[in-house]
This record gives structure tokens, sequence and C-alpha cells, in this order.
């Protein structure tokens, strides 16, 4: 008697959104998983559709959660991935106010994209005559960036300072 088969999920709804040309050296590779190959698509849509002239983008890991549909830490090893074979960097973007973060500045580096589009993507459509000044998030592209380990070294401040609180001091020989 053959398995029941399993119910099938709705189909993604069409949004429009598609990849830009990638080079293949993404699907060739074999240091990668599948699933860090299709964040590395996910990431280059991503970056095609906010910031194309610039190849990065703000992100967050909750939002590629979701997109990939797959858990935290999965999403987090998939990114560990592409940026060690030297396909993203990441770095971190801190809250001025608190110890925490606000996401990602993901940027898309050379062996990601194809020779021909290197140096330039196709344009955006929209008005050629409009200055850059008249965006209206242009407030965004001041933000501060911290590389990945300079963020755990700050991290671990506080853990290191209550460790040290629970060390006894040494005894004095005199």
């Amino acid at each position: 008697m053959p398995a029941q088969p399993k119910p099938r999920k709705p189909g993604p709804r069409d949004t429009g959104a598609y990849v830009p040309e990638m080079a293949a050296r993404v699907d060739n590779d074999l240091n990668l998983t599948d699933g860090a190959r299709r964040c590395a698509r996910k990431i280059t849509e991503y970056v095609y559709r906010k910031n194309r002239e610039g190849r990065e983008a703000e992100i967050t890991v909750t939002y590629l959660m979701k997109a990939l549909g797959r858990c935290r830490r999965t999403v987090q090893r998939y990114l560990r991935q592409l940026e060690r074979e030297g396909y993203i960097g990441v770095w971190v973007v801190p809250c001025e106010r608190t110890r925490m973060c606000f996401g990602l500045v993901v940027r898309l580096l050379n062996p990601l994209l194809p020779r021909h589009r290197r140096h330039k993507w196709p344009e955006k459509a929209g008005n050629p005559d409009a200055t850059p000044e008249s965006q209206i998030n242009s407030s965004r592209l001041k933000i501060r960036r911290v590389p990945r380990y300079v963020w755990d070294f700050l991290c671990s401040q506080g853990v290191w300072r209550s460790y040290m609180k629970t060390i006894p001091p040494l005894p004095s020989i005199l």
C-alpha cells in the first residue's frame, strides 16, 4: 500500500521579484551547502532591490529566517559559510543607546558577481534627473559599522567583568 502523500503547501505568490545575474562559481563551490547557496541568492535579490549601486544593504537575520524558512542558527551558519568563502562581507550595525545591534550590513563581493557585472548592474528605473539628496532615507547612509569580531569582543566584555568580580584577590606576600 503506498504511503499517504504529504499535504502540499500553497505556492508562493508572484511578487515580481527576481534574482539578478550571479556568477556560476557559487553553484560550483563544493565548500557551500545548498542552503548557503540559496541564502546567497536571497541576499543578492535583496541587495539588487534595495541598493544596487552600492552593492550592500542592511538586513536582519530575522528577515532571512522568514525568507528561507530556517532557524536563526542555520541562517547564521549560512552567512558564516558565505563570508568564509569570500562571497559576502558582513558588518554589525550597533545601536547608539544600548548594547544591542539593529542588524547587519551585507556587502556583495566580486566572486558572487559575474565578470561583466562587477563594475555596475543595470540602472534602476526612475527619474535620472533626481538628486541623491532627494532620497527619503538619506540618513540611513550614515550608519556606523562594526566588524563582527569586534562586536563579539564588545559583547563579551560584560561577561568578562562579572567573571573578574568573582575571582578572590591574591593574598599579599608581605
